[in-house]
C-alpha cells in the first residue's frame, strides 16, 4: 500500500523527484551565482576599463536554463548564452523573451562568433563535461574519451579566440586535486570520492597547461569561490549540515593573503579560474 504522503518509493520515482528538485535548485543557484558572485566581478572589470555594461558583450558557455543571460542583461550587459543539450533548448522556449538576451544552440568547442567579439566569457561547471562519457545507472560513472585533452584545449582556444584583447575568461568547476566531489553524483546526492587519475575533474595545473598551450602568454589565476554557493542542496544532507558553514568561512578566508594562494591548490574543493590574454 502506498504511503499516504505520496512520497516517492520506486527508483524511477526517486530519480524523477531528484531531477525536479535539481531544476528548482538550479534556478535559485543561478541567480545567486550571477548576482552575488559574478556580477560584482564583471562590474569591476568594466569600471577598470572605463566601460559601461551596455557597451560590453558577455557570453555564458553552457548557460543551462538561460537564466544567467537574463540576470546579466538585467544589469545592462549585452548577454549571450549557448548550450547544446536538447532539453535546455526546450527550456528556453518556455522563458520570457527579453531585450539584450540571446540564447543559441551551439557546441562550445566550435563557437559561432567572430574573433575578438566578447568582453567577458563565462563557463560554470562545464569544462569537466568536455571529453568524457557519463552515465548514471543508477550510480554515477564517468570515463574520459581518448581525445579529451584535445577537446578541452579546443574549448579554451575558442574562448580566447572570441575574447577581446582586454577581456577576461572565468571558468569554475570542482577541483580535480581535491579527493571529494560534492557536485557530481546520482539521485542520492552522496559525496563521491575520486582519484586524480580519474581524468574527469580538471586541476588548476591542467587548466594552466591547456590555456598556455593556446596562448603561452596568457595569465591564469585562481580566486576564492567565496559567495558563489547557496549550499541549498548540500544543506539537506548530513554532511552539508555539518560542514557548509565551516566551508563558507574557509572560502571567505581564501580571499585574503597569504591564504589566497591556497585557492589554486588541493586544499580548495572548488576552482574559480580567471584567464586574461597578454
Amino acid at each position: 500500500m502506498r504511503d499516504s504522503t505520496n512520497a516517492p518509493s520506486t527508483l524511477a520515482e526517486l530519480q524523477a523527484a531528484a531531477h525536479l528538485q535539481a531544476l528548482r535548485d538550479e534556478e535559485i543557484g543561478v541567480r545567486h551565482r550571477i548576482e552575488r558572485f559574478y556580477l560584482p566581478l564583471f562590474l569591476r572589470h568594466a569600471a577598470a576599463r572605463g566601460k559601461s555594461p551596455g557597451t560590453m558583450l558577455v557570453l555564458d558557455c553552457g548557460c543551462g536554463n538561460g537564466a544567467s543571460a537574463e540576470y546579466l542583461a538585467a544589469a545592462g550587459f549585452q548577454s549571450y548564452g549557448i548550450d547544446i543539450a536538447g532539453f535546455r533548448i526546450e527550456q528556453w522556449s518556455q522563458r520570457e523573451k527579453r531585450n539584450r538576451v540571446h540564447l543559441l544552440a551551439a557546441d562550445a568547442t566550435v563557437l559561432p562568433f567572430a574573433d575578438d567579439s566578447f568582453d567577458i566569457v563565462l563557463s560554470c561547471g562545464m569544462l569537466e563535461h568536455i571529453g568524457v562519457h557519463e552515465v548514471c545507472t543508477p550510480e554515477y560513472h564517468v570515463q574520459p574519451l581518448s581525445n579529451q585533452a584535445a577537446l578541452r584545449s579546443q574549448f579554451l582556444a575558442e574562448c580566447l579566440r572570441i575574447l577581446k584583447s582586454d577581456g577576461v575568461v572565468f571558468l569554475d568547476h570542482p577541483n580535480g586535486s581535491f579527493p571529494i566531489d560534492f557536485w557530481h553524483n546520482d539521485y542520492r546526492a552522496l559525496p563521491r570520492f575520486h582519484s586524480p587519475r580519474e581524468k574527469f575533474l580538471p586541476t588548476f595545473r591542467e587548466v594552466v597547461q591547456l590555456a598556455q598551450r593556446v596562448n603561452a602568454e596568457c595569465r591564469v589565476t585562481a580566486i576564492s569561490p567565496a559567495g558563489r554557493f547557496t549550499f541549498r542542496r548540500s544543506k539537506r544532507r548530513w554532511y552539508g549540515k555539518l560542514f557548509s558553514t565551516s566551508l563558507e568561512k574557509y572560502f571567505e578566508v581564501l580571499r585574503y593573503r597569504p591564504f589566497s594562494s591556497l585557492a589554486a591548490t588541493a586544499l580548495n574543493p572548488y576552482l574559480v579560474i580567471q584567464i586574461t590574454r597578454s
